[in-house]
């Protein structure tokens, strides 16, 4: 835990006293107040000076979007807004120093389904939100819901039994902009660009925690791309979304997409805007003249890096210009022969 944090009892009127601590670290000039749910809902800000530490566990917020959006409504662009929050992180960590090895394995697995699977299906969701049924969240998921909320973040402090997040308000943020709350569920959509750059929906299986996708600008700055193009030590992805990932599990829904004509079996990979943006222009423009497609020519490449990726795929688009059967059918050899023979995998 982190004990140089004072425990949060106080009414929200209540200012923290200065103190070198982790809160007064990072805003040293400024005092801090607590505040609970009821107030943080019902209740206008001290004043512009205060920043903002929340009592009680976010996770037990009945809405926790309504809750950020409103601290977030009210908070200037110059204040933070500080938690603590033991996330499914933390608590498989005190599980597991709870439990001998074996009684760890077994009571977890009733644990995750009735803490992590069950109150986030559909019906069961309302039922949890109506009885107040704790509902664990990952990290990604409160770093994504606080971006989707219009925060930025500052830092994040981790122990084995507890998280500290602290985040302000995103100068960049447009509260008018029609944004979807993410889809909690197995089956999941994602927003991709297609032919033309238009934005299209892409079905998926869950491998990523929900809230993810809002985290991607954030671990692009923090962790920089793999050798395979993808995000590095990505924490988004969860214990069974590897899995399903190495064996190509999670893009079965692609399928469907595939039979609707809006990919083709073989070509690029549809990808993010932010994604997109990390393009040379050239590439974006020879990009948007074409489908994305089901099996990228990555497979058949094998690159090592970013640049790497995006010349075999500048490779791959040029010869498809000049003869595209004869691509198609080429690459589509080439992907077999490395995913079956030598056996190349997804991360």
């Amino acid at each position: 835990m982190f004990e140089d944090i004072p425990e949060v009892s106080e009414r929200y009127e209540q200012r923290l006293s200065y103190h070198t601590n982790e809160l007064t670290q990072i805003a040293p000039l400024g005092p801090w107040c607590s505040i609970s749910q009821r107030n943080g809902l019902n209740a206008p800000l001290l004043g512009s000076s205060t920043h903002l530490f929340l009592e009680g566990q976010l996770t037990r917020f009945p809405d926790v979007n309504q809750f950020l959006g409103r601290i977030h409504s009210l908070l200037p662009d110059d204040r933070y807004l500080a938690f603590h929050a033991i996330t499914s992180e933390n608590k498989k960590n005190i599980l597991r120093r709870r439990y001998v090895s074996w009684g760890f394995k077994i009571y977890y697995l009733f644990y995750f389904l009735g803490r992590r699977v069950l109150p986030k299906l559909y019906g069961v969701r309302w039922v949890s939100k109506k009885l107040s049924i704790p509902i664990d969240m990952s990290k990604s998921e409160i770093m994504g819901r606080l971006i989707y909320n219009g925060f930025q973040i500052v830092e994040i402090r981790e122990s084995s039994d507890n998280t500290l997040f602290i985040a302000q308000p995103d100068p960049a943020y447009e509260p008018n902009e029609a944004r979807k709350d993410s889809n909690e569920g197995i089956l999941f959509t994602m927003r991709r660009l297609g032919k033309n750059a238009r934005p299209m929906t892409i079905y998926k299986f869950r491998s990523m925690h929900p809230y993810s996708e809002f985290v991607q600008a954030y671990l692009h700055r923090s962790n920089g791309l793999d050798a395979e193009g993808k995000f590095k030590n990505d924490f988004r992805v969860s214990t069974g979304g590897k899995f399903i990932r190495k064996y190509w599990i999670d893009e079965i829904p692609m399928i469907y997409n595939l039979l609707r004509g809006d990919i083709k079996l073989i070509g690029v990979r549809p990808i993010s805007e932010h994604y997109f943006s990390l393009y040379p222009e050239e590439m974006r423009s020879m990009r948007s003249r074409h489908k994305p497609g089901l099996l990228p020519p990555f497979y058949a490449d094998l690159p090592n890096s970013f640049e790497e990726i995006v010349e075999s795929e500048r490779r791959y688009l040029e010869a498809y210009e000049k003869a595209p059967l004869q691509t198609e059918v080429s690459y589509f050899f080439k992907i077999l022969r490395n995913i079956f023979i030598n056996k190349a995998r997804s991360k």
